[in-house]
């Protein structure tokens, strides 16, 4: 005999059936709020997209340790709170905070579906729960560093950050004051004046390491 539905009995079931991959968590801020639990934070630039995976050539590595130059991570799968990666083109550089992953489920792999998986140990995947990866481009990095809104990733009004101050502030060189102003979006006079600064900053910081 045929199962028949009523028609909030057929909502409430299809309600619940999207919901079974549905991520939920909460909002985490900016770039800044996801170095401490993570596992790996670098600059390295994609070279290949593939399924819910892209491989990742790194270039520097701010934090942790990792001996392999080329690593592969793992994004939108299932329930799982993370981003899908069709941005992550290759060609494109990144600073990206990373979380190892350890002990993938049995569950995660299918064969059906090679290039779709949770991902293989030693690999890493991204969190769509804070801001944790941030666009490269000409050597001047994007997106909400030390403040976002909620569930802002990018805030196109800011102005890029040149990459040595970004790595000035990350080694704690540089205050969270200091370069929130410099990611203000500027007038040419502003903009004069805080390559101003940055170049005093610059020449300051060279003349130090060379003694």
């Amino acid at each position: 005999m045929r199962k028949r539905f009523s028609i909030p009995a057929l909502l409430l079931l299809i309600f619940a059936s999207g919901n079974t991959f549905a991520c939920d968590c909460l909002w985490q801020g900016p770039f800044k709020s996801a170095l401490e639990d993570a596992d790996l934070v670098v600059r390295g630039t994609i070279s290949q997209r593939r399924g819910n995976s892209t491989d990742l050539i790194i270039a520097q590595i701010l934090k942790g340790k990792e001996y392999r130059q080329d690593i592969r991570l793992w994004g939108k799968y299932a329930d799982e709170c993370r981003p899908e990666l069709s941005d992550f083109t290759p060609g494109t550089e990144w600073v990206l905070a990373l979380n190892r992953i350890d002990n993938p489920p049995d569950t995660g792999f299918d064969p059906f579906r090679a290039n779709i998986s949770f991902g293989r140990q030693d690999d890493y995947s991204l969190s769509s729960c804070r801001v944790s990866w941030l666009p490269v481009n000409e050597n001047r990095v994007s997106g909400n560093i030390v403040s976002a809104p909620r569930w802002q990733y990018l805030d196109i009004k800011k102005t890029p950050v040149i990459w040595s101050l970004f790595e000035g502030w990350f080694s704690g060189e540089i205050s969270d004051d200091t370069l929130a102003e410099a990611a203000r979006p500027q007038s040419e006079a502003r903009q004069l004046l805080n390559n101003t600064r940055l170049f005093l900053w610059e020449r300051d910081r060279e003349s130090g390491d060379s003694d």
